[in-house]
């Protein structure tokens, strides 16, 4: 009896043992929690564009590592900043338009597929991502800047013309554009059509006062971009550049 009773108590410390033992060695699921904040929507127009106020609620977060990860609206991984601070960094106007997702993401060990260019949806190994954040990314109408200048003639009966604007149309969008002169409170004087127009305007017949030059990008119709109109009242999808002074002395 005594020897049933021992082996009874030995098969029941092995059981103890053998639990114990896979509670030291269970698996920690990778968990990214959640995030907060947005959606966000930006004008692609040349102006940095960034995103704040993001949150991570981490209270149910799990794995040795971590991430942020910006992807297109398929899943494709466009960055991977390491932490909130470099995704706040990030200037979403120099995407240009479309759409980005925001994620957290956390995992253990090695994973496959975390890499730019890769699908965010196809990582495998001990891998979780949070639920994202819309950046919308709207293209806009944009008329670019102008460089050069400012100008400055005496009127004197001889030609005075400009030369050396230029124009940075990096940003710039629209399917029609002009180039606009008007005077210093904006009344159109004249729509010379390029640059080469402008540079041909002899200055010098408009007698003393200040002409501003700008550069207009729209789409369509609009509504005031005439001559005797104000370039400022100028309505519809449309959009002044900044302006190229000339002073008339």
């Amino acid at each position: 009896m005594f020897k049933k009773l021992f082996l009874g108590l030995t098969v029941v410390a092995s059981i103890a043992i053998s639990c114990s033992d896979d509670d030291d060695t269970a698996v920690i699921v990778a968990n990214a929690g959640t995030i907060s904040g947005g959606p966000f929507t930006f004008d692609v127009d040349g102006e940095s564009d960034f995103v704040s106020g993001i949150t991570l609620d981490s209270s149910t977060s799990l794995g040795a590592n971590s991430t942020w990860i910006i992807t297109d609206d398929q899943g494709n991984i466009l960055g991977l900043p390491p932490t909130l601070t470099a995704v706040e960094g990030v200037n979403f106007d120099g995407a240009g338009p479309g759409v980005c997702l925001i994620w957290y993401a956390r995992y253990n060990g090695t994973v496959t597929g975390l890499e730019m260019g890769m699908n965010a949806n196809d990582i495998t190994g001990d891998f979780n991502l949070s639920n994202s954040i819309t950046v919308t990314r709207n293209q806009v109408v944009n008329a670019g800047s102008l460089s050069g200048g400012p100008f400055e003639f005496t009127v004197d009966g001889a030609a005075d013309f400009v030369s050396g604007i230029t124009l940075d149309d990096t940003f710039a969008f629209g399917e029609n554009s002009t180039w606009i002169i008007t005077d210093d409170t904006g009344t159109i004087l004249g729509l010379p059509p390029t640059l080469t127009a402008v540079e041909g305007v002899n200055f010098d017949d408009a007698g003393p006062g200040v002409c501003l030059i700008w550069y207009a990008r729209y789409n369509g119709m609009v509504t005031g971009l005439e001559t005797g109109m104000n370039a400022n009242a100028i309505m519809e999808d449309f959009d002044l550049s900044n302006s190229v002074r000339v002073t008339r002395n």
